[in-house]
């Protein structure tokens, strides 16, 4: 088994090869029929290797953004705020800026106060090894 490893930047694309030599012009021939489970992964290498095929490079189209990374932005800088000393007002100026704390910081509801509190906590549950939820 040979392994193809394409990357650019942050992306990356494996393909792994058996009974050729990548080192020569080959044919990749794949199953068309595959378990609901893996067809997403299956119709996405196509895409990949069409756009590799294309344009010589790994579109940034084949690859949309994680749907909790904005979240998990906010929750990494809440951590290094609280890391670094900061107060929770001052978290919350930094990640939703200066009018929207002043705006709603004294609200009765306390809903931007929570939020800074839930994603520090966050923060430091992925810090004590729940970053590993993301590796299986």
């Amino acid at each position: 088994m040979q392994h193809v490893l394409l990357r650019k930047d942050c992306r990356s694309l494996q393909i792994a090869l058996s009974g050729a030599s990548v080192l020569r012009p080959l044919r990749l021939y794949v199953d068309a029929i595959v378990q609901p489970q893996h067809l997403k992964f299956h119709v996405a290498a196509f895409q990949f290797l069409n756009d590799i095929n294309g344009c010589g490079r790994l579109a940034a189209a084949c690859f949309p953004p994680e749907p909790r990374g904005a979240r998990l932005c906010i929750v990494l800088q809440a951590l290094d705020g609280s890391l670094a000393g900061a107060s929770h007002q001052e978290i919350a100026i930094a990640l939703f800026g200066r009018r929207r704390v002043e705006e709603d910081w004294s609200h009765p509801g306390s809903h931007l106060r929570d939020q800074v509190r839930r994603a520090i906590q966050r923060g430091r549950y992925l810090m004590g090894g729940g970053y590993r939820q993301f590796l299986m």
